[in-house]
């Protein structure tokens, strides 16, 4: 399309102001050609159709309605409404929700008698009505350059979702069962939501990040195992031709060691010889001068000189459904060209392999050469390279976090401080306790006296009282109490819950229901025993009944804690547990609640934060689980992907590991964590009648075990995949293991170490925050308690609950009490104090504050003072 003129529009009058300065705009930051301004100044009266392209992303003439006439003004007006409808979030959630539900179909699809359910025929055409009307959509809201939508900014994730509509159009495309895969890839548009969830960003782009690096350690790897592999292949090749026989499977094994997977049984095998070391790693040798290798041997050589393997028909043996296994090969057609049944066995150059037999013809031993091959390889492989896996992605996140975590923040901010403007505008509302502050002072007199009957109001109170007497310079207790604005029994109840307060936050009462906890964890599992077995079951009970007293007398206590509002008590997350455990213990349930009871042990964690270094432990756990969730949404669709390419390739052959969806995700879970993998990739590279089906297996799948007729009615593939395999299966497993072993599963590795490294940090500064305040405390004289009535007014006035207060939380907080200070003022004394310069207040900062604030009223008290003395005097002066 180069060279293609599009002639500038010469009715200038019908452009919309906003296009004058868009294309101002775009001429001096772009250079791009301009028609003639105002003035009659040229810059060019004409663009190509790629300027077109390249300035689309700052201004789109084609859907303007003020550019066009009045021909082509209504579709553009009908333009701007599809865009519109795209832009949508409701619209852009459903096809979210659309893109979900067409991937699980694909799963359901995969169930015997699913694929051809009417209901799921419809839902899928349905999905697909909607899939095809979000492409018209974008097609239209490209106005009246339609060809944006195949070559515009977005032209690969637009080309890709035309192609999957007009592949899954019935009859349209004939592409098999292949469109189960083309619907498929359209999970890979929840692409475009990672984005919107900074977690999920974060731990993408880390990935993304780590690959580059990734690659290269790929690229080293692949140069040790090439010359592992042909230094392999001259050492063992002979003696085990299954592991070493060929180039491809030397690379393989080499794989499959620097994963750890069964390595040392390869290894013993080239010690021993294969005659001595003869069963691991799924497989047996048979040593051809001291076994019966009959069943691996040819029972004649054709003409073509090809081995021929022949059943022994003299002897009915039966199968695993009971039927004869040369009736059943002369009906399948396993014969030969003189129909005698045969017996299908892998031979190819020196390996020769029937039912996980392999043919042990040249033995040999390594006592030396092979542990030495072998450790080399796995410190250098396994225990260094792999290991920079880790590495490479753990420090790609560490790198993306940064960024992510700036921006997340912000925004977590702005939400806190809105949240916390609101609490504001509540102590604004709220009266200051005078009853017991009587000291404050600069407490206007005309201001009308306020009833706080309510404790979540006289708590308000409370804190605004101790806002004002901070900033005032006042001395205040603030563990004082109001008075109780009741009388009667109203007031012996509001005492009674004061003094229940006090009772439940003391720390014997805690460590007393601590010890109570423990104690019912411990009954719990005396419980578990066998009545017969427990000499003392009348006690036990009666120390049940105890201890579930106990737990009913605290939530009472607790809950006359809250005076006239109960309803406060449930505010609390272990509150409302505690709540349900012990009502659930009364209520006449057909289960048993020990287990529930068990759970309470959980609350010992409240007593995490008295030991620090297990609260970094902690805390970097509590931190990295919405990342680990999000790790395992990623992990989900990724498993969920291959699972659906596993069915179309193996379940033929392979339906114990790959029968069903469900037990695909099992088997594709039991890779990732590299256990015995291999023996699930030899199954389906050498085929289940070959390797690895035992009878045991066979006979569980009742009767669609290894090439049974219900096994291969799966799939489309030839019957012959029995004893060939599929040529896809290194390849799946490679590529599988690689991405969801040693780089997916490494990111668990990298949230928990970035988390810890946070969480570390972060410990470090509050101890060195707390350590400058107890240093401050003792320069100023500052007691104890003031230290914490101050910490108190520090909880109020940090707004956003970001541990620190910036000038603008300050001005809020101050304002919700009636204190306001010149910003000039209120920068002097923040600078005087903001040792590290970066517009931000910790506790320590705050405490300095706060006493040149105490220095400063105290010095304006003196100053009145003075003034007001100089009055008297000169009134007293002149009445003399």
């Amino acid at each position: 399309m180069d060279g293609i003129p599009i002639p500038w529009h010469e009715n200038r009058s019908k452009k919309s102001k906003k296009y004058e300065e868009k294309e101002a705009d775009q001429a001096a930051h772009a250079g791009s050609r301009v028609h003639p301004d105002e003035s009659g100044e040229a810059g060019g009266d004409e663009r190509t159709l790629d300027e077109e392209f390249g300035s689309r992303d700052k201004y789109n003439k084609f859907t303007d309605p003020n550019y066009w006439g009045p021909v082509l003004r209504p579709y553009v007006l009908f333009a701007n409404l599809n865009q519109r409808i795209c832009e949508n979030e409701y619209f852009n959630n459903w096809i979210i929700f659309c893109i979900i539900l067409a991937g699980a179909l694909v799963g359901v699809q995969t169930y015997e008698g699913m694929d051809e359910d009417p209901a799921v025929l419809a839902l899928d055409m349905i999905i697909l009505v909607f899939f095809a009307a979000e492409c018209v959509f974008k097609i239209f809201a490209e106005g009246v350059a339609i060809w944006r939508f195949w070559f515009g900014k977005e032209w690969a994730w637009n080309n890709f979702d035309f192609f999957i509509v007009l592949a899954c159009i019935p009859g349209l495309l004939s592409l098999g069962k292949q469109v189960v895969v083309l619907r498929l890839l359209r999970l890979m548009r929840l692409a475009k939501v990672f984005r919107k969830i900074p977690q999920l960003q974060m731990i993408v782009m880390g990935l993304v990040g780590g690959m580059k690096s990734i690659s290269y350690i790929v690229l080293l790897l692949c140069m040790v195992f090439y010359l592992y592999a042909i230094l392999g292949i001259m050492m063992f090749a002979d003696n085990d031709p299954f592991h070493w026989g060929t180039l491809p499977l030397a690379m393989m094994t080499l794989f499959r060691a620097s994963t750890l997977e069964d390595w040392t049984d390869v290894m013993y095998f080239n010690i021993y010889g294969c005659d001595q070391y003869k069963s691991g790693g799924g497989i047996n040798y048979c040593d051809v001068a001291t076994d019966d290798c009959s069943h691996l041997l040819p029972d004649e050589v054709d003409a073509d000189g090809n081995n021929v393997y022949l059943l022994d028909c003299s002897v009915p043996e039966l199968n695993y459904i009971g039927a004869d296994n040369c009736t059943k090969a002369i009906l399948d057609g396993d014969v030969d060209d003189q129909g005698r049944a045969i017996r299908h066995v892998y031979n190819h150059l020196n390996l020769t392999i029937y039912n996980s037999d392999v043919l042990c013809v040249n033995p040999s031993t390594s006592m030396y050469g092979a542990p030495i091959f072998y450790i080399s390889f796995i410190v250098v492989s396994a225990l260094v390279m792999l290991s920079l896996f880790v590495g490479a992605v753990t420090m790609a996140m560490a790198d993306s976090m940064e960024g992510m975590k700036r921006d997340q923040e912000e925004k977590d901010k702005i939400r806190r401080l809105e949240k916390g403007r609101k609490a504001a505008e509540d102590l604004r509302k709220t009266g200051s306790i005078r009853n017991s502050y009587s000291n404050i002072n600069e407490i206007e007199e005309d201001e009308p006296e306020e009833v706080l009957t309510g404790k979540m109001a006289r708590e308000r109170a409370r804190m605004k009282t101790l806002l004002m007497a901070a900033w005032d310079g006042s001395e205040v207790d603030p563990n004082a109490q109001d008075e109780v604005p009741f009388e009667g029994w109203k007031k012996s109840y509001a005492e009674l819950s004061r003094l229940m307060e006090k009772l439940t936050e003391a720390s014997w009462f805690q460590n007393f229901v601590t010890f109570v906890i423990m104690m019912a964890g411990a009954q719990v599992g005396f419980q578990t025993y066998e009545e017969e077995d427990i000499k003392h079951r009348d006690a036990l009970e009666a120390i049940d009944f105890v201890i579930s007293t106990i737990f009913t007398v605290e939530v009472v206590f607790k809950l006359i804690a809250q005076e006239f509002e109960p309803w406060l008590f449930f505010r609390s997350g272990w509150n409302r547990f505690d709540f349900a455990l012990v009502v659930g213990g009364y209520l006449p349930l057909g289960f048993d609640l020990k287990m529930l009871r068990l759970l309470r042990l959980l609350r010992v964690l409240k007593l995490v934060n008295k030991l620090p270094q297990l609260q970094v432990i902690i805390t970097a756990l509590m931190m990295g689980v919405s990342s680990i969730g999000y790790i395992g949404v990623i992990l989900c669709i990724f498993f969920y992907f291959f699972a659906i390419i596993g069915m179309i390739f193996f379940a033929q052959n392979d339906p114990w590991h790959f029968g069903s969806l469900h037990m695909t995700m099992l088997t594709l879970f039991r890779a990732s964590t590299l256990e015995d993998w291999t023996d699930i990739m030899y199954i389906n590279t050498y085929g289940c009648q070959i390797f690895g089906y035992s009878d045991t297996m066979n006979e569980a799948l009742n009767g669609a075990g290894c090439g049974s007729a219900k096994a291969l009615g799966k799939g489309q593939l030839a019957r012959s995949v029995i004893w060939r395999g599929s040529p896809m299966s290194s390849l799946y497993f490679l590529v599988f293991v690689m991405i969801g072993a040693l780089v997916l599963l490494t990111l668990f590795v990298g949230v928990v170490t970035t988390s810890m490294e946070e969480a570390t940090e972060d410990m470090k500064e509050a101890l060195a925050i707390e350590a400058e305040v107890q240093k401050v405390a003792e320069e100023e004289n500052i007691p104890q308690e003031q230290v914490e009535m101050y910490r108190v007014v520090f909880g109020i006035l940090d707004l956003d609950g970001g541990g620190s207060i910036e000038e603008d939380e300050l001005k809020i907080g101050l304002d919700a009490i009636g204190r306001k200070p010149t910003d000039a003022e209120l920068k002097k004394m923040l600078l005087e104090v903001d040792e590290s310069g970066d517009g931000e207040v910790d506790f320590a900062e705050f405490l300095q504050f706060m006493m040149v604030v105490k220095r400063a009223q105290t010095k304006r008290r003196s100053q009145a003072n003075l003034e007001i003395d100089g009055l008297e005097l000169d009134a007293l002066e002149e009445e003399e």
